[in-house]
C-alpha cells in the first residue's frame, strides 16, 4: 500500500494519551509514541501523591510537547472548595495563556468557570464525573465540554450508542489500574482514612481483604469452592486485633473489592473500530518506566492496526505473548482483564487472592531506560544548506506533520514541506584559499542538533564551489535554524487554537431562568426521610415529618398506592445505565409528587420528560463551591450539601442559598456505588444472564431469598467491622454503606448555624428497623422545632459525626 494511504488511515487513529508524574515520566511517554500526556500540578489533581509538576514545569513541558508536535492536558479532576476556587482557577487560566491544550475536570463549578475565563481551552469531563450516556453529554456541552472520559464501567456498546446520539470526543481508559467502585462515586478511603479519593488522596481501601456475608450473616466463601490453595497471602479472620491478633480459623479474608489491571491489547482492534477518540493509560503514580514501556508497546499494536486493516484483516488479530509478559512485568497486579467493555461484572474481573502488584523485570527497566529514558525525545526534519562563497550561508529547515507551508513557499527544499517552515542566514561564505569544505563533513556537522528537540531525516547540502565557513559559525547556524523553527511551531500552534467565545460554544453556562420555590421553611428545617423498606416506610408515616423520598425497592414500590405515590418523592438510581433507561422512565411518569436526582443523566431526561412535580439533587451531586451550587439550582429545587463537606465548608453555600439547601443528618454514608456485585462474587447471582453454576448455588440454602430483587448482604473486614451492601438486582449494582451511621444530633441540639440554615434535613435509613426509623424522626421533628432539644438517650448508640467537625483531605 503507498505510504500516502497508510499515513491518511494513521490519521484517524486514536490519540495515545499517557500518563507523566514527573518530567522523566513525560519525555519518556513522548519518545515512546505518546501523542499526548496528561500530568498534574502541586494542587488540585486526583494524584497528591504523585510528584507533579511546578507551573514552570508545565508551561515548559507544554512548550516542548508542542515542538515535538505533541498534546499537554491538565488534571483538575478533584472537587474543590469555595476557598480554593479563584486559585485553582487562576492557575488554568495562567497556564492556558502559555498553550495548554486542555484540561480534565471533576468540578463542575471549575468547569463552569474555566468556560467563562478560558474559551479556547478544550474542556474534558474527567472519568470522576461517572459520565454513563448521552444526557449527561448534552448537559456537560451547556458547560463548554469537547470531550469526556466515560466510567469505566461502560461497555463498548454503549460507548457505541453514546457517540451516535450525542456526537463528543470520547476518551476511555486502556491500561492499568482499576477502582471498584465508579469514579468520584467512593467515599471510603474518605471516611475510613480520612483522605479523600475525590481529593487525590485514595487510600486503596478496596485494596484490603474482606469477607463477603449474606443477609442471614453466614459466610460466603470465595476460594473453597474452587477448591483454591491457600497461601500466605490469604488474611486469616482476625476479631478485633487486627492481623498481628488473628487466629486462623477455616474462614479466610479474600479480597472482593479488588479489581484486576486493565489490559486491552487482545481487543484493541475493537476499540478503535467504535471510534474512540482517545486512548488512556492509567498511572500517574507509576514510575517512568511504566509510562515509557507501557506507551511504546500501544503504539507498536495501533500502528499495527493499520498494517492489519489495510490488508484486509485476512489473519485473525495477534498479540505476542512477549509482550504481555513485558506488560506484566511493568508494575501490574498478577491478574489482568480487558475491563468492562464485554463484562457487566463478575468474579474474573477481581484479584481474588491478592491484590498487589507483580515484580518488575530489571532488565526490562534497563532496557527501557537506555531506549527511552536516557536521551531526549526528537522530532524528525528535514533541511537544506546552501553555502554560495561572498553570500550569507543560508539554512532551511521543515518540520512535517503540521499543515500549512505548502506550494512554492517550500521550493528548494529536499522534498515539499508541508509542515512548518524557517530559514535563516549566517556569517558570510568565504572562498576556499587552502582546503575547501566538502558537502559531507558540513552536512555533518550540522546533523549535531544536541540537547535540541529535533533531528535531520533528510539534509542536502548545496557547495557550488570550493568555500570555507568557520565551525563556529556552522554551529551559529544550526542553532539560529532550529530556535527559529521553534518559535515557528509555537506560534502555529497557539494560532490554531480557536479564540471561540463563551457563547458560541453553547452558551455561558446558562441553564435557563432561576428556578422560584417556596419550600415552606417557616423559619425551621423541614424533616425529610428517605426509606429503603415498607417497615421505614410506615414508620416514617407515623412520625408525621414534612416529606418522605422512597427508594425503588420491590417491597416498597408493590405496596404503594396511586394516592401515596402522590404524596412521596421517588429516590432514582446512583447510576443511571443504558438497560436501566426504561425502569427510569417508569419511575419520573409514576404519579410521584417529585424525585431525587442522582447523576446527570436524570436532570437531562427529565427535561425531556414533562415532568412537572419538585426536583431535588442529591449529594452525589457534588455542590462544594457557588459555582457549581448556581449550575445545579438552574436545574432543581434543592441540592444536598455534600457527605465530605465540613460545616466551615458549608457555610458560604448556606449563604445566601439556605433557603434551597438540604443537609445529611442522619444516616449511613453510602461509600461505595459499584457495577461489581458482592452476590454475583460470591456466585449467587439469579438475574437471567447468571450462568448455570451460578444458578445451582442460587437455590441452595444459604441464601435467604434469591428471587427478591434488592436485599442487603454485608462485607466484613480484617478487624471484624461488617459493611451493609445493597445489592439491587433491578439496576445490578451495589451500594456499600459505612459500618455506622453519621448523626449530626449533638451539632443540632447546640443550634448549630450551618445545620439549623438548611432548608432541610435529610435523615437516611438502609437497614434500620421500623422502630428505630421512628425513633430517630421524632426526635429530628422535634429537635427542628424552637424548643429545647429532645433527651437522645434510647435514640442514638453508636454512630460518626463524619467530616462535619473536620473535611477530608
Amino acid at each position: 500500500m503507498k505510504e500516502n494511504t497508510l499515513s491518511a488511515r494513521r490519521a484517524k487513529l486514536p490519540e495515545l494519551l499517557a500518563p507523566a508524574g514527573s518530567r522523566k515520566a513525560f519525555l519518556g511517554a513522548v519518545k515512546a509514541g505518546a501523542d499526548a500526556v496528561y500530568l498534574g500540578g502541586e494542587k488540585f489533581g486526583a494524584r497528591a501523591y504523585a510528584e507533579n509538576f511546578t507551573k514552570e514545569d508545565i508551561i515548559r513541558s507544554v512548550r516542548e510537547a508542542h515542538i515535538l508536535g505533541r498534546k499537554v492536558y491538565l488534571t483538575l479532576n478533584v472537587l474543590t472548595k469555595e476557598s480554593e476556587l479563584e486559585e485553582t482557577v487562576s492557575f488554568a487560566e495562567e497556564l492556558y495563556e502559555a498553550g495548554l491544550d486542555g484540561a480534565i475536570v471533576q468540578d463542575i463549578g471549575v468547569l463552569a468557570a474555566l468556560h467563562e475565563r478560558c474559551p479556547g481551552l478544550a474542556l474534558h469531563a474527567s472519568t470522576q464525573m461517572s459520565v454513563t450516556g448521552p444526557e449527561s453529554v448534552r448537559f456537560l456541552k451547556r458547560l463548554g465540554v469537547k470531550r469526556v472520559v466515560p466510567a469505566r464501567e461502560l461497555s463498548l456498546e454503549e460507548i457505541r450508542i453514546l457517540k451516535e446520539e450525542e456526537p463528543i470526543e470520547v476518551e476511555s481508559f486502556i491500561h492499568g489500574a482499576m477502582c471498584y467502585a465508579y469514579s468520584g462515586r467512593c467515599l471510603m478511603s474518605s471516611f475510613l482514612g480520612g483522605r479523600s479519593g475525590n481529593r487525590g488522596r485514595c487510600a486503596g481501601t478496596c485494596r484490603l481483604p474482606y469477607r463477603i456475608l449474606d443477609s442471614n450473616g453466614q459466610n460466603m466463601p470465595l476460594l473453597e469452592e474452587k477448591g483454591a490453595k491457600r497461601t500466605g497471602r490469604n488474611v486469616p479472620l482476625s476479631r478485633g486485633k487486627g492481623p498481628k491478633g488473628a487466629v486462623q480459623t477455616d474462614r479466610v479474608l479474600t479480597y472482593p473489592l479488588s479489581m484486576r489491571d486493565m489490559c486491552v491489547l487482545e481487543i484493541l482492534p475493537d476499540l478503535i473500530d467504535a471510534g474512540i477518540d482517545s486512548f488512556k493509560i492509567e498511572g500517574r503514580m507509576k514510575s517512568p518506566h511504566y509510562a515509557a514501556g507501557v506507551s511504546a508497546l500501544y503504539r507498536k499494536y495501533i500502528d499495527r492496526y493499520v498494517e492489519w486493516d489495510a490488508s484486509g484483516r485476512k489473519t485473525p488479530w495477534k498479540v505476542e505473548a512477549e509482550d504481555l509478559r513485558r506488560l506484566k512485568s511493568l508494575y501490574l497486579r498478577t491478574d489482568l482483564s480487558t475491563g468492562y467493555y464485554y463484562k457487566r461484572n463478575g468474579r474474573d474481573l477481581l484479584t481474588i487472592t491478592e491484590p498487589g502488584y507483580a515484580g518488575t523485570d530489571d532488565s526490562l527497566l534497563a532496557e527501557i531506560e537506555q531506549k527511552y529514558l536516557k536521551d531526549l525525545p526528537k522530532r524528525e526534519i528535514t533541511g537544506k544548506a546552501v553555502l554560495i562563497p561572498g553570500e550569507p550561508a543560508r539554512l532551511t529547515v521543515c518540520a512535517a506533520g503540521l499543515p500549512g507551508n505548502s506550494g512554492s513557499a517550500n521550493a528548494g527544499m529536499p522534498d515539499s514541506c508541508s509542515g512548518v517552515q524557517a530559514e535563516v542566514t549566517g556569517d558570510l561564505v568565504q572562498a576556499a584559499q587552502k582546503r575547501p569544505m566538502e558537502a559531507g563533513e558540513i552536512e555533518k556537522r550540522l546533523r549535531k542538533t544536541g540537547d535540541a528537540f529535533f533531528t535531520f531525516t533528510d539534509l542536502e547540502v548545496e557547495v557550488p564551489g570550493d568555500v570555507f565557513l568557520p565551525v563556529a559559525s556552522l554551529n551559529a547556524l544550526r542553532r539560529d535554524a532550529l530556535e527559529a523553527l521553534e518559535q515557528k511551531i509555537i506560534e502555529k500552534t497557539n494560532a490554531e487554537r480557536q479564540q471561540i467565545r463563551p457563547a458560541e460554544r453553547g452558551g455561558s453556562g446558562s441553564f435557563g431562568p432561576e428556578i422560584s420555590v417556596n419550600t415552606d421553611k417557616d423559619g425551621r428545617p423541614s424533616v425529610w426521610a428517605v426509606v429503603t423498606t415498607l417497615q421505614q416506610l410506615r414508620a416514617a408515616q407515623r412520625s408525621g415529618i414534612d416529606q418522605i423520598v422512597v427508594e425503588d425497592t420491590p417491597q416498597i414500590t408493590k405496596a404503594l398506592t396511586e394516592e401515596e405515590r402522590s404524596k412521596l418523592f421517588a429516590a432514582l438510581p446512583y447510576v443511571m445505565r443504558r438497560s436501566s433507561l426504561d425502569a427510569v422512565r417508569s419511575l419520573i411518569g409514576g404519579g410521584y409528587k417529585g424525585v431525587l436526582v442522582r447523576n446527570l443523566e436524570e436532570f437531562t431526561l427529565l427535561k425531556g420528560s414533562g415532568f412537572t412535580g419538585k426536583i431535588v439533587a442529591d449529594s452525589s451531586l457534588y455542590q462544594w463551591n457557588t459555582a457549581a451550587r448556581e449550575v445545579l439550582l438552574r436545574e432543581c429545587d434543592l441540592i444536598s450539601l455534600g457527605w465530605e463537606l465540613s460545616a466551615r465548608d458549608m457555610q458560604p453555600l448556606i449563604e445566601g442559598a439556605g433557603e434551597r439547601q438540604i443537609l445529611n443528618v442522619y444516616g449511613r454514608i453510602p461509600m461505595m456505588i459499584t457495577a461489581g456485585c458482592v452476590k454475583k462474587t460470591a456466585g449467587i447471582c439469579s438475574r437471567a444472564e447468571s450462568s448455570r453454576a451460578e444458578r445451582a448455588r442460587a437455590n441452595s440454602s444459604r441464601a435467604e431469598d434469591r428471587s427478591a430483587e434488592s436485599d442487603f448482604f454485608s462485607v466484613e473486614d480484617r478487624k471484624g467491622i461488617r459493611f451493609p451492601v445493597r445489592c439491587d438486582c433491578k439496576y445490578c449494582g451495589n451500594v456499600i454503606y459505612n459500618s455506622i451511621p453519621q448523626s449530626l444530633h449533638t451539632f443540632v441540639s447546640k443550634k448549630d448555624p450551618v445545620a439549623m440554615g438548611a432548608a432541610v434535613w435529610f435523615c437516611i435509613f438502609t437497614d434500620e428497623s421500623g422502630e428505630q426509623t421512628e425513633s430517630v424522626l421524632r426526635w429530628y421533628k422535634a429537635a427542628a422545632g424552637d424548643g429545647a432539644a429532645p433527651d437522645t438517650a434510647g435514640v442514638f448508640s453508636d454512630h460518626t459525626t463524619g467530616h462535619y467537625k473536620k473535611s477530608a483531605i
